[in-house]
């Protein structure tokens, strides 16, 4: 549904999703990602539009594109559902990001904001989330962020290939909201280890070695340095992405 909720902290910001999103997210969409999702894969940034007004359309999504706030680059997009003020609830889903965001702060800072404007603003005492039970790397993200992991919905829906998917099903209660965002706070202020590259030295076979170090960083939000092996720099590009 269209809504006017703008939510920012520590380098990102989550403004409502726009048709004017359309050609920046078409860019960051694969086939392997979207094998997660409960919707076909949008083709081409026609696709994307279509996908985005659907969205708007719907009552039940209140949906965002998340911007990295240093360099205003579209690097995914996210969204709440079924909200009930009546039953004080709310889940959370329909996550994307930037393979380029892989490992950065943006996936806890998405979260923080969105769990933050649920409990705080919103007053709703459940935030559920369900993820396809063949994403791996979704279900590590809800794990790491201590949801509690409530079972499986077996044969629950049909994933845009034609099979029958479970979804795993996770929630955060009210009294556990306060301990969840220490956790997440922890993971956004933390420095972090990055590996460097160290001098090139000359082995016994005479071969060039490069010895790996090790460099404290300080937490730069919006900057990709959480994962060992990529480089520490503002998100400036638009490479494929992946449900999280």
């Amino acid at each position: 549904m269209q809504h006017d909720v703008h939510l920012e902290g520590h380098g990102f910001r989550l403004e409502p999703l726009a048709v004017a999103h359309a050609g920046a997210l078409a860019q960051i969409v694969d086939p392997t990602m979207w094998a997660g999702m409960s919707t076909t894969l949008p083709e081409g940034e026609v696709g994307m539009v279509n996908f985005i007004e659907d969205t708007r359309a719907t009552r039940a999504l209140t949906a965002f594109a998340v911007v990295d706030a240093g360099s205003g680059v579209v690097v995914g997009s996210t969204a709440f559902r079924d909200l009930s003020l009546d039953d004080r609830r709310v889940e959370i889903g329909r996550t994307f990001y930037a393979r380029s965001t892989w490992g950065s702060l943006v996936n806890p800072v998405s979260k923080w904001l969105l769990l933050r404007h649920a409990f705080e603003s919103w007053d709703v005492h459940r935030v559920g989330f369900r993820v396809d039970a063949r994403n791996a790397r979704s279900l590590a993200a809800m794990r790491r962020l201590g949801a509690y992991e409530e079972g499986v919905m077996r044969g629950h829906r049909t994933a845009p290939d034609g099979t029958r998917a479970d979804s795993v099903c996770f929630s955060i209660l009210a009294h556990e909201w306060a301990g969840v965002e220490l956790g997440l706070l922890a993971r956004i202020t933390s420095p972090r280890i990055v590996p460097v590259l160290g001098p090139v030295e000359m082995s016994a076979a005479g071969e060039p070695v490069t010895t790996p170090l090790l460099s404290v960083v300080p937490p730069v939000a919006g900057h990709v340095a959480d994962v060992p092996g990529q480089p520490v720099g503002p998100v400036t590009a638009l490479p494929p992405a992946v449900a999280l």
